[in-house]
């Protein structure tokens, strides 16, 4: 897909060919204030997982479209793990039971959209990175297709990563926080796999109905 500069990690989920016959074509991205609307695909809905406090800090650029919804995929009143302390991969499965109700929220916001829809955070690779591998092997992808998918957000995200790179005052933890390998999420859906059997087992733990299952 063609980005503008600055909506650099802007795809489908899962990459093309992925969502081919599906009802939705479900995006994925990055979220940049200085975006012009046009830049987006065509779009029944947006997903923002972002806090309050980072949406009031950089409103998303179809903030004021019907379509659009503020899901925090945090919980606010859970305690969030320190970044530097440890792997992305830790932190990851963390948030598959931490934050397990921002999780639900999410897939069911993207189940309740009738047509196309974007998911996104603020680099478009954490938050959005695990809905989207929840999303992408719930639909048949190889664990492979998983871990490239996350970690194409590396090269859509070199210029950031290199501006945060440059102000940083803990480069050590600025590198944990901007890995970006395949291994990462082959590591989390490996642990979905292993404690709840599938994806779906998942999505049935944190709460999702068979008809929500069946909308995604």
């Amino acid at each position: 897909m063609t980005t503008t500069s600055m909506l650099t990690n802007l795809r489908p989920v899962g990459g093309p060919g992925l969502q081919d016959g599906r009802p939705r074509t479900v995006y994925r991205a990055n979220t940049e204030e200085s975006v012009a609307p046009s830049a987006y695909p065509a779009l029944a809905g947006v997903v923002d997982l972002r806090r309050d406090d980072e949406i009031e800090r950089v409103p998303h650029p179809l903030g004021s479209a019907d379509g659009y919804r503020g899901v925090p995929l945090f919980d606010p009143s859970k305690t969030e793990a320190n970044a530097a302390a440890v792997q992305l991969e830790e932190q990851y499965v963390d948030w598959l039971t931490r934050h397990r109700s921002g999780i639900a929220a999410a897939l069911r916001a993207i189940a309740e959209t009738e047509g196309d829809v974007l998911v996104c955070c603020s680099a478009g690779k954490d938050r959005t990175g695990v809905i989207s591998a929840l999303l992408a092997r719930h639909w048949g992808a190889s664990m492979a297709l998983v871990g490239d998918d996350y970690a194409a957000s590396a090269d859509g995200l070199a210029e950031r990563f290199a501006r945060e790179r440059a102000v940083s005052t803990d480069l050590d933890a600025t590198a944990v926080a901007q890995r970006c390998v395949p291994e990462i999420m082959t590591t989390v859906i490996a642990h979905v796999e292993a404690r709840w059997g599938s994806v779906e087992g998942y999505l049935r733990w944190i709460g999702l109905t068979d008809a929500e299952i069946g909308a995604l």
